[in-house]
C-alpha cells in the first residue's frame, strides 16, 4: 500500500460589487488530503475512495486591514434570531439577500453565541461575498449581564474585558469580518435600564472610550462601530452627547457611528430622517471629522411602539437619507430576523416583502 498525497492551495475570493477596492486581499486556505491507495497489481483492482470534504476555515495568518469604502454599501441589521440553532437561518437566506443587493450585515447575538452558530454565520457570509459587523459591546452580555443568569435589579453595566477580548481574538481572522459593534445606544435596552426611563443604567463615555481601547488592541485592523438613538437629535437643539440623552460621544469612541433613524412610529414625520441625519452629521463631525456614517432606518414592527411603516414612507426615507448624506457607508434597515420566529422580512405573513423589494430596487 501506498499514500498519496495531495496539497490543494484553494483561493477564496470574495466578491465585492462595489467599484471601489474595498476586498481585502485573497487569503491563501492549504488543504492537505491524504487518501490511501492500493498499487494495481494482477490480482488486485484499486479500490474507490469517497471524496473528501473541503470546509470553509479561518485563515492562520494575520489579516490584511479592512479598507472601508468610502460610500454606497446596503446593510440589513439583525439577520437571525439568538436563540434559534443557526440562528435560524439556512443557506437559502444568504442566498436571499445576495438577490436583495445586500453587502453588509450584522447578527442578533453576543458572546453567549454558540461557535457552532457563529461560524456558520460567518462562513456562509464569506460563501455568498457579504461582510459581517461582529458584537463586541452592543449585547448586554458584554457588559456584565452574563449568560443564562438573572441579574440583581440595581445591577449597572460593568465591562467585561478578558471575555471580549478572547471573543474578539476567536473571529477577527474571519475573511467576512468587517467591523467590531461596541454599542447600541448606550445600553438603553440593557435589562435594567427600564426601556431606557432608568438612564443611571446607561453606559458613559469613559465606559465606551475603555470598550473601542480594548477592542482595538486585540484587532487594530477593523474598525469599532457604535450606534445612537435618532430620536435625540430629532427633539433637541443641541447637548446630544450628554449622559442622560444616552448619546456619549468623543474623540476615542468610534470608527463608524450608526444613526438608528427610525421614524417608524404611529405619526409619521416626514421631516424626520433628514432633520436627525444632519444634525447628526453636524455635531458629530465637528468632533470627529473623519468619522463615518451609517444610517439606519426602520422596516419592522414591533407590539410597543414601532409599526410597519408604508412602502412609500420607507422610500421617502431612503430618499432623505441619500440626500442628506450622499457619502454615508451604508443605509441599512432594521431588520431582517429569521423564519418561525416574530419577524421574517422575506414572509409576507409575519414580513413585509413589499418593503423588502423596495429596499431590493432602490
Amino acid at each position: 500500500m501506498a499514500l498519496t498525497i495531495t496539497i490543494l492551495i484553494v483561493y477564496k475570493i470574495l466578491h465585492d460589487r462595489q467599484a471601489d477596492d474595498s476586498v481585502p486581499n485573497p487569503t491563501p486556505t492549504i488543504v492537505v488530503t491524504v487518501t490511501p491507495t492500493l498499487e494495481p497489481s494482477p490480482t488486485n483492482t484499486p479500490t474507490p475512495q469517497a471524496q473528501p470534504t473541503t470546509l470553509l476555515q479561518a485563515p492562520t495568518t494575520t489579516p490584511t486591514p479592512t479598507p472601508m469604502p468610502q460610500q454606497g454599501l446596503k446593510m440589513m441589521k439583525d439577520v437571525g434570531e439568538a436563540y434559534m440553532d443557526h440562528f435560524g437561518l439556512t443557506e437559502a437566506d444568504f442566498q436571499n439577500l445576495v438577490d436583495h443587493d445586500i453587502d453588509l450585515i450584522e447578527g442578533n447575538f453576543d458572546i453567549c453565541a454558540y461557535d457552532e452558530d457563529v461560524e456558520y454565520f460567518l462562513d456562509m457570509s464569506q460563501k455568498y461575498g457579504i461582510k459581517v459587523v461582529m458584537n463586541a459591546g452592543s449585547g448586554e452580555a458584554e457588559w456584565g449581564y452574563e449568560c443564562d443568569v438573572n441579574w440583581p435589579k440595581d445591577q449597572k453595566p460593568v465591562w467585561l474585558k478578558a471575555k471580549v477580548q478572547a471573543w474578539v481574538n476567536k473571529w477577527k481572522s474571519y475573511p467576512a469580518v468587517y467591523a467590531w459593534d461596541t454599542s447600541n445606544e448606550a445600553g438603553l435596552n440593557f435589562p435594567n435600564s427600564n426601556g431606557g426611563k432608568n438612564t443611571s443604567m446607561y453606559l458613559t463615555l469613559d465606559q465606551l472610550k475603555t470598550a473601542y481601547a480594548d477592542v482595538k488592541a486585540a484587532d487594530p485592523n477593523h474598525p469599532v462601530m457604535i450606534r445612537m438613538i435618532g430620536w435625540v437629535f430629532y427633539e433637541n437643539d443641541g447637548d446630544y452627547f450628554s449622559y442622560s440623552k444616552g448619546n456619549p460621544y468623543a474623540v476615542g469612541v468610534a470608527d463608524i457611528v450608526m444613526i438608528n433613524a427610525y421614524s417608524n412610529v404611529d405619526d409619521y414625520y416626514p421631516d424626520f430622517v433628514p432633520t436627525v441625519l444632519q444634525k447628526a452629521h453636524d455635531a458629530i463631525t465637528a468632533i470627529t471629522p473623519n468619522v463615518k456614517f451609517i444610517v439606519a432606518l426602520g422596516a419592522w414592527q414591533d407590539t410597543d411602539i414601532f409599526v410597519k411603516p408604508p412602502a412609500s414612507h420607507l422610500q421617502m426615507d431612503i430618499s432623505a437619507a441619500e440626500k442628506t448624506l450622499p457619502n454615508a457607508l451604508a443605509i441599512g434597515f432594521f431588520k431582517y430576523g429569521a423564519e418561525n420566529s416574530e419577524w421574517y422580512m422575506p414572509d409576507a405573513t409575519i414580513g413585509a416583502p413589499d418593503l423588502y423589494n423596495v429596499i431590493k430596487n432602490y
